[in-house]
């Protein structure tokens, strides 16, 4: 195991600056997620730390080690792609061995070293057959067999899950969290699924246009999105973003509030956090951002809680719960509700909003108010 650090990483084409002064390091035995929007430069990024792209600017260390000029033989990594990149007329046994073969290892210590890792993902049954005659999930697999049988510093997976179907990858994300947790390997994984990120990574890089927006574990950024894309892009659904005023109550604690309005309805909403950045928007438009989780059928009030009865426009039943869709201020609105809570569209259903945890954003820079 092996700690990763980037330092101040570009890459130029021509003219074009794809990636913008990258900076992150993980410790031995992390697992990083690379999440983002098709274009943001996360594979571009992975392909640099594994030495198919040129660094225009800036180190890449592996432990000790500065690879940013070394070749990818080199680097000691190993990397599983997205079109699994088998060789067709190997059996999987040979495509597991063939790594090992030219690190000319011994015949005994190759076949050691296949059963283990056969073991490992159970494809012993699968070694004498092509690729041609195997499954998405049973090819990933042998994919991922390969790149541990090289037993390299530091893992890298470029969205090795997008071409499986949605069961397969469900449980192909367990497989690969459990690799980690028993092996106790270094990862690096692109992905744009931010349920992947959420679900495998210990810490989370969210990029866009070729930079860093936010980097931490995946709980703090999902609680405390510095932008309104980081709070759009991690979670499902995606936070509600509803426009508000915010004014200024003389003489009282919590000195801030918000009006929200469904229908005919409209209440004033405390906001008793303490957000002292809140002040300098009073009688001005603010955007609050409140998860659907975070609304829902009207029960047990808590300290920090709103009630407001809206207008039910569309019910979603997933079977854990039922996705709700109000409209909030003007804006469509998606309440996360219990699956037995009584709702019909074009009916009024009063749901609970809880304030504890929402975030405020300006609506010009979309940045977070702290």
């Amino acid at each position: 195991m092996h700690a990763l650090k980037i330092q101040n990483i570009e890459k130029i084409y021509g003219k074009v600056k794809v990636l913008k002064g990258i900076d992150l390091e993980i410790q031995p035995g992390q697992f990083l997620i690379l999440v983002g929007p098709s274009g943001c430069g996360k594979s571009t990024l992975l392909n640099m730390i594994a030495g198919l792209e040129p660094v225009s600017n800036g180190n890449i260390f592996i432990g000790d080690r500065d690879v940013t000029h070394l070749d990818p033989k080199d680097r000691d990594i190993a990397m599983v792609f997205q079109s699994y990149a088998l060789y067709p007329n190997m059996t999987v046994r040979q495509n597991i061995e063939f790594g090992l073969t030219i690190r000319k290892t011994e015949k005994s210590e190759q076949k050691k070293i296949v059963e283990k890792v056969s073991k490992l993902l159970q494809i012993e049954s699968l070694l004498d057959r092509k690729p041609k005659q195997l499954s998405g999930g049973q090819r990933q697999r042998v994919a991922m067999g390969r790149a541990l049988a090289r037993d390299p510093s530091i893992f890298l997976f470029d969205e090795p899950l997008s071409n499986l179907d949605a069961k397969l990858r469900v449980e192909m994300r367990g497989e690969i969290k459990e690799l980690h947790q028993r092996e106790g390997t270094t990862i690096v994984y692109v992905t744009h699924d931010q349920i992947e990120a959420m679900t495998l990574g210990d810490v989370i890089a969210v990029m866009k246009d070729g930079e860093i927006q936010q980097f931490g574990p995946p709980q703090e950024i999902y609680d405390n999105p510095r932008n309104q894309f980081i709070a759009s892009f991690m979670g499902s659904p995606s936070m509600n973003f509803i426009p508000c005023q915010a004014e200024k109550v003389d003489g009282d604690m919590p000195t801030m509030q918000i009006t929200l309005e469904s229908g005919n309805e409209k209440v004033k909403v405390p906001i008793k956090q303490n957000i002292k950045g809140l002040e300098a928007y009073a009688g001005k438009s603010v955007i609050l951002g409140i998860r659907p989780e975070q609304i829902t059928q009207q029960g047990e009030e808590k300290p920090d809680s709103a009630m407001l009865n809206c207008d039910v426009e569309l019910i979603e039943p997933t079977g854990p719960d039922t996705l709700v869709t109000v409209r909030i201020n003007g804006v469509k609105t998606v309440c996360r509700i219990h699956p037995t809570a009584e709702s019909k569209v074009d009916k009024l259903m009063p749901l609970l909003l809880d304030m504890s945890k929402v975030v405020f954003f300006d609506p010009d820079t979309q940045e977070r108010v702290y």
